[in-house]
């Protein structure tokens, strides 16, 4: 290892003494080197295997799977999902090949040309099916037990003891039931079948039968399949209609919703778009009929809820009374996601109304950024189909009945995701000042004595959203809470389990990043594993149980012996009326004798990713690579940005000022060798620095906005609607209008003061970006040009908005931003393609 480390070192060291190609593949060469642990764990029913899949150069390369017992691993073929057979096996993909694994033999067996695949637990089965539409069925031991063929499609679920097939036989299409061993045709019809889907806990299936083409409608059909499958219901539904399904108090009904949308022959020749159409020209988004149905599947019964076909119909869990309320009623964009306005309640037993007011979404703390977003719904109901929680003003939650009664305010800011207790008592409540619990009895709410002063989240809540995601149901499955305990300040995360009435500390606080959406655990919440990281340390799995003994499980197998002397240090300052931190990597074999240059990174809040594994392959930030520039010798530091009055702009430009302030302490940084780049917001903040500041050598600025007012006047295709809700409640936190405040967002446009940038700058784009239109950077560029400054501009024709998806193109765009820097930073001027911008008369 340590002789690969120093051939790797000489081929950085002698990086500028080779033509250019070859420097690219020694970069590459480097990069392939390093790998990370990914995505989201797997774990078998029983606990006893977890699978992982590991990234090399930022792609999927294989996947692993570790027994959590004895720590014995297996190496596997897939890239994606991992599906356990029970504790016996594990199926993995990468492209059209499977692989089954049988963990007690050791025991491979390979196909090829896959479409899908699945397992059947129960009776140790898999089944494989090809491009040919044959589906097979084979034993743990790779035994083949079974073939059908003019198999177009299968459905499978956990709590099966059968799977289900489509299939085309003699000129008619058959639903088949099968476990492996026969087959059974459970239903056939002479049209075509489509959307078959497993619901209400995979204890029905559903699927849509076509009639002829004369018909004006199709058939929706559900079946009981858990003992002899038969057919519950044969409902008429509109011709090319959305069937959605939402169920009701844990499965005793649902919410059957029919949506067709409209059907507009568009002129060729030309588009026509109205000023008072709420979806702005997405046309095919305008549903044209809605109808509902309340569906009691225990005796087939079924009920239209009667309202007219511009209301839609959301569930709130309850059976007699439904949220409804008129699409985007009221929308104007200010906002990102339309609010629910004029909202009512109906009772379908007494087929009438019960107005609730207009709903607000309730906002987070977003820890990447210095905004809150919006949580995932506006309505957040009870299991029990009594209660819901909903917001008049944004700012504190109401309690209601399910009958639309208010029952009483809440009356306290900054309580988020409400999650209903398992005893239906109690309402809990996340905020950034610890845990909440609001006795719904007695009206009171009270600290729960646990994240005081930290932003503190549920990480065992069940959340169930309906079809248009306007209401959830949010619960605890038993009385135990798992907490995360997040203190912003310090970076650092914990986790209690409260259990028997107390807490219990299962994860102390740690520096490591630990990513609670991969968090996993067995069924009786005894043992958690994690995914754990640090900027000086790859991805690694750890175990930890309520017996406090915890241990690394399973390292990857990651190499990366220098990462352990990557140094780090936190520098504070003041801004905008906030305490912000910066972020200041030190160059590897840094000597504190010599100065070095730094490159400057900003997009809004990055204090939170100082525990982010150092990968040369790291995605973010888009183009700006941390590990490669601290190997060739930078400094690279990662100051927050917040909003303050003066606008977006001048706060970035205070933002980074007092940043720069605080870190030129550290007298190994040469004040006159600093650059600064960003992307997308951080292209933005950039350009506007770039035409306010002269304490930068350089700059690198990649599909940013160059004119604020343009951009708020656009329409935005990647949001699919107007732009300006960006930048009045949005990332640009501007507040208001440019109507109501024109000269502020004047006075924040770069490109009303391109003439002053006084640095070289490469600016880049997709154009086929569809979020900041490239034209802003086109823009940008010819303002450059107009005033004959140091510009170079990358546009790449098949680019999107960060080239995540366009990897030849994003390797292009980061080698020449590497040169660009070491132009730049540390005068390499064997660079062809900047020398012919940058001609020797002007250097």
């Amino acid at each position: 290892m340590i002789k690969n480390i120093s051939i790797l070192l000489f081929l950085l060291s002698t990086y500028f003494l080779v033509p250019s190609q070859i420097r690219e593949d020694t970069i590459i060469n480097w990069k392939n080197q390093f790998s990370t642990l990914g995505g989201i764990p797997y774990i078998s029913n029983e606990g006893s295997w977890i699978g992982i899949n590991k990234y090399k150069a930022a792609l999927r390369d294989s996947s692993y799977i570790v027994n959590t017992q004895n720590n014995q691993v297996f190496r596997v073929l897939g890239t994606g999902p991992l599906v356990f057979m029970n504790g016996t096996g594990v199926l993995s993909r990468k492209d059209s090949k499977v692989e089954f694994l049988n963990l007690i033999t050791g025991s491979t067996y390979r196909y090829d040309k896959v479409l899908k695949f699945c397992t059947l637990d129960r009776f140790n089965r898999y089944a494989i099916l090809t491009t040919d539409k044959h589906i097979r069925f084979y034993s743990s031991f790779g035994q083949q037990l079974l073939d059908i063929s003019n198999v177009d499609d299968i459905m499978f679920g956990e709590s099966l003891k059968s799977m289900f097939l489509k299939r085309n036989n003699s000129g008619r299409t058959e639903i088949v039931e099968t476990s492996g061993e026969a087959a059974k045709v459970i239903y056939f019809t002479q049209g075509v079948i489509k959307k078959m889907e497993l619901i209400l806990s995979e204890k029905l299936i559903s699927f849509t039968e076509t009639k002829d083409n004369d018909s004006q409608s199709d058939r929706l059909v559900i079946m009981n399949i858990q003992n002899t499958p038969k057919n519950i219901l044969n409902l008429d539904i509109p011709k090319k209609s959305s069937v959605k399904f939402s169920e009701i108090l844990d499965g005793k009904a649902l919410l059957i919703s029919a949506r067709k949308n409209l059907d507009e022959h568009q002129d060729s020749i030309v588009e026509l778009w109205y000023g008072n159409d709420p979806y702005v020209n997405e046309h095919e988004r305008i549903v044209d009929t809605r109808k509902f149905w309340l569906f009691i599947p225990v005796n087939a019964e079924l009920q239209k809820i009667p309202v007219p076909e511009n209301i839609e119909v959301n569930s709130i869990n309850n059976s007699r009374y439904f949220l409804t309320y008129t699409p985007r009623e009221m929308y104007n964009y200010v906002t990102s996601n339309p609010e629910l306005n004029r909202a009512q309640v109906f009772d379908l037993k007494k087929n009438q109304y019960i107005n609730i007011g207009d709903l607000k979404a309730i906002k987070r703390y977003s820890r990447r950024s210095s905004r809150t977003k919006e949580l995932i719904s506006e309505i957040f109901c009870s299991p029990d189909g009594k209660w819901f929680v909903a917001s008049l003003d944004g700012l504190k939650w109401t309690l209601f009945k399910s009958n639309g009664e208010k029952v009483t305010l809440i009356d306290k800011q900054g309580l988020g995701q409400p999650t209903f207790s398992h005893n239906r008592k109690n309402i809990y409540f996340e905020s950034n000042d610890g845990l909440w619990t609001y006795d719904i009895h007695n009206q009171i709410l009270h600290h729960l004595n646990i994240g005081q002063d930290k932003i503190s989240k549920i990480k065992n809540c069940i959340l169930k959203p309906s079809d248009q995601y306007k209401t959830s149901i949010s619960f605890l499955k038993t009385e135990e809470i798992l907490a995360e305990i997040y203190d912003k300040n310090e970076n650092m995360v914990s986790y209690e389990l409260f259990r028997d009435g107390k807490w219990q500390k299962l994860i102390p606080p740690t520096k490591n990043r630990i990513d609670s959406n991969n968090m996993i655990f067995n069924s009786d919440m005894t043992t958690f594993y994690t995914i754990e990281e640090n900027y000086n340390l790859p991805p690694a799995i750890y175990t930890y149980n309520t017996k406090r003994k915890n241990h690394l499980l399973f390292d990857g197998n990651i190499k990366d012996a220098r990462a352990k002397i990557l140094k780090q240090e936190i520098y504070s300052y003041s801004a905008v009326g906030r305490k912000l931190n910066g972020i200041l990597y030190y160059p590897l074999n840094f000597d504190p004798q010599k100065k070095y240059p730094m490159v400057v990174h900003i997009y809004e809040m990055q204090r939170e990713t100082s525990n982010e594994y150092l990968s040369p392959n790291n995605l973010m930030p888009v183009g700006f690579q941390i590990r490669t520039l601290l190997e060739r010798g930078y400094f690279v530091y990662l100051p927050d940005i917040a909003v303050g009055e003066k606008g977006t702009g001048f706060s970035a430009l205070e933002c980074v000022n007092n940043a720069l302030d605080a870190v030129l302490i550290n007298t190994n940084i040469d004040p006159k060798k600093i650059g600064l780049g960003g992307h997308s917001h951080g292209g933005y903040e950039t350009n506007f620095i770039a035409t306010r500041s002269n304490r930068f050598a350089t700059y690198v600025s990649g599909a940013g906005n160059s004119d604020i007012i343009r951009s708020y006047y656009s329409y935005n295709l990647d949001f699919a609607k107007p732009f300006y809700f960006q930048f009045e409640t949005g990332q640009y936190q501007m507040g208001t209008s440019v109507a109501k405040d024109t000269e502020r967002y004047l006075l924040n446009s770069p490109i009303l003061n391109v003439d002053k940038v006084n640095a070289p700058i490469l600016l880049w784009a997709g154009k086929k970006d569809e979020n900041i239109q490239w034209g802003q950077v086109m823009e940008f560029y010819i303002g450059l040009r107009r005033y004959q400054k140091q510009v170079i501009a990358l546009f790449y024709p098949s680019g999107g908005h960060d080239l995540v998806f366009e990897p030849k193109e994003a390797e292009d765009r980061n080698n020449r931003i590497l040169e660009w820097w070491d132009y730049f930073l540390k005068y390499n001027k064997d660079v062809s393609w900047i020398n012919k911008q940058l001609r020797k008369d002007t250097e």
